[in-house]
């Protein structure tokens, strides 16, 4: 039943659509159960047609996962009893049966030996991928060369069905087209959304209560989240100095940390008008004075934040120059008791399996008790593009909507209900909070695809233990909305 939960409230929250979708009907949506009160939903896209392709090699070309804590497989060759694996290779299994074909899946070892891959190839007006799972911000560099065949000229994707995320995938349209769409196939996009950990033996020794009654009574907003993680700070061994042995409010990295304030917050540094192009809004009074907030309570008094990129390990064991192994350390950090608030990804939570101590899950606080929702950042996300190059439009799109679909029946359920739900959260009350930090994700394109241009100017500023924001946003204005502009530019003379 819990899934059935999840998946209408999922449907009843992504109701919006955006960009251009195929002109398929809201009567080609069917939902298929029986005895709803037992049977899970099924959920069937009754439009796609019945083809067979001849044993057609499928081709898709991904990134090693491993380096980032998400999934990135598009095919596994063969069931091993891990939940996600699993269902992975059931779903693959049921649409190449459908439609007689064979996936082929080739794997480059990081990000930027795929970017390459697939910029070369596709220059080379060469074959050589039916998809390709490029990073957020590299699909959006790739989209506006012209490498990227746009989703309304793939005939069977319907962006407007629930197992797309119609709140981020608003977010990453341009002239009222989107080059790629987030769809439940996506799974690693909601492994890269934020949450907070909280270490529950902590919140029992200080005396702090029912954490989860913040969230269920509106209650849970930054300012809150500063004041425990103020009482929580403590100079263990009485040295005089804070390092890593201490006990902290807050364990995250500062990429992972300071965007999701305003992020969470409803707080968007690059925004579209109403003619669906990119406008800088990151110059407003409400973002500069949060992130004064954010200054002024991490770095006006007691040490209350540590962050692995900046601070000095010295207890923990890592190696040098390591980011994933640094990154770690904060996980270190929390299964020692040493951090009540861990700030990290939906995907790394599967990371502390073994921990000890039983720990919580929260989505990130509200700005204040007036807003309506709590927000959850989409830090990034690997997301399949088709290339210009690409044979045959009508087949693609048609795997990729399949493929859609029975990741909503069954990697979602999978990876959502057995892996999350029942093998890594702790209690019930995380299970909920799940459920909303699903429901209400969204991205700042802002803190992703302009991450370099926007989101470093607030975040160099923090880690310089600075606050003139303001000033530094207009020093950057000029350069900011000229590469805006530019793709503006771009976007407009696409077909």
């Amino acid at each position: 039943m819990k899934i059935i939960c999840l998946m209408l409230i999922s449907a009843m929250v992504f109701i919006i659509g955006c960009g251009e979708s195929s002109n398929v009907s809201e009567t080609d949506f069917v939902k298929e159960t029986s005895e709803p009160e037992t049977t899970e939903l099924k959920y069937t896209a009754a439009y796609l047609p019945d083809k067979t392709y001849g044993g057609y090699e499928f081709r898709i070309t991904v990134a090693d996962g491993n380096l980032w804590d998400c999934t990135t497989a598009a095919h596994v060759d063969e069931e091993t009893g891990d939940t996600v694996n699993d269902a992975i290779y059931q779903r693959n299994l049921q649409v190449a049966e459908r439609y007689n074909i064979k996936f082929v899946q080739n794997l480059t070892p990081d990000l930027e030996t795929l970017r390459v891959t697939f910029n070369k190839s596709t220059q080379a007006d060469s074959d050589d991928f039916d998809l390709c799972m490029l990073i957020s911000r590299h699909a959006w560099a790739a989209a506006l060369n012209g490498s990227v065949v746009p989703v309304h000229k793939l005939p069977y994707l319907d962006i407007s069905q629930p197992w797309y995320s119609h709140d981020v995938n608003s977010e990453i349209s341009i002239n009222n087209k989107l080059y790629f769409a987030y769809s439940d196939e996506c799974l690693n996009m909601f492994e890269n959304t934020l949450c907070v950990l909280f270490n529950k033996k902590l919140v029992d020794d200080l005396a702090f209560g029912d954490i989860y009654s913040l969230v269920n009574e509106n209650k849970w907003i930054i300012d809150k989240f500063f004041d425990l993680a103020k009482a929580t700070s403590a100079d263990l061994n009485g040295d005089g100095e804070m390092t890593d042995s201490d006990r902290y409010g807050i364990l995250s990295q500062f990429d992972m940390l300071y965007p999701c304030f305003w992020v969470s917050s409803g707080i968007k540094t690059v925004s579209k008008d109403t003619d669906d192009l990119l406008v800088f809004t990151g110059d407003n009074e409400k973002l500069f004075n949060l992130l004064d907030k954010i200054y002024r309570n991490i770095y006006d008094g007691e040490k209350i934040y540590f962050d692995t990129f900046k601070d000095k390990i010295t207890s923990f064991s890592y190696q040098a120059g390591d980011q994933t192994q640094q990154r770690r350390v904060s996980a270190s950090q929390f299964e020692s008791n040493l951090g009540l608030f861990y700030v990290i990804g939906v995907g790394q939570i599967p990371k502390l399996r073994a921990m000890e101590t039983d720990f919580g899950i929260l989505p990130f606080p509200k700005y204040d008790e007036s807003q309506a929702k709590y927000y959850s950042r989409v830090i990034d996300g690997w997301i399949n593009c088709v290339p210009v190059t690409a044979p045959d439009l009508e087949r693609t799109s048609i795997i990729m909507e399949a493929l859609a679909v029975e990741s909503r029946n069954i990697t979602i359920p999978a990876y959502f209900e057995t892996a999350l739900r029942t093998k890594y959260a702790r209690d019930n009350e995380s299970q909920e909070m799940l459920d909303i930090i699903y429901a209400y994700k969204t991205m700042d394109i802002g803190d992703t695809f302009y991450y370099e241009q926007v989101r470093l100017i607030y975040t160099d500023l923090l880690v310089a233990k600075r606050n003139n924001f303001a000033s530094a946003v207009e020093s950057n204005f000029n350069s900011i909305n000229n590469e805006l502009n530019k793709a503006n530019e771009t976007a407009l003379a696409l077909e």
